[in-house]
């Protein structure tokens, strides 16, 4: 399964991928330098939205990889 987006923060500290299979979903990774976390999956806009505000990142943060 391949993602349909691919974001990254300024301080490439987060990296969001976007999956449409079949409903709306968000890997999000923590990332390190070459090292990454696990995926945190988000299910829809809503959870992703607030994932973002309680990490104080805004959409003008995120760059399209």
């Amino acid at each position: 399964m391949d993602p349909s987006a691919v974001w990254r923060d300024r301080n490439h500290r987060w990296r969001i991928e976007a999956y449409r299979a079949p409903d709306l979903r968000f890997a999000v990774f923590a990332t390190n330098g070459t090292t990454e976390s696990a995926p945190l999956w988000l299910f829809g806009m809503a959870a992703l939205a607030r994932w973002l505000m309680t990490h104080a990142i805004s959409l003008d943060d995120l760059e399209t990889i």
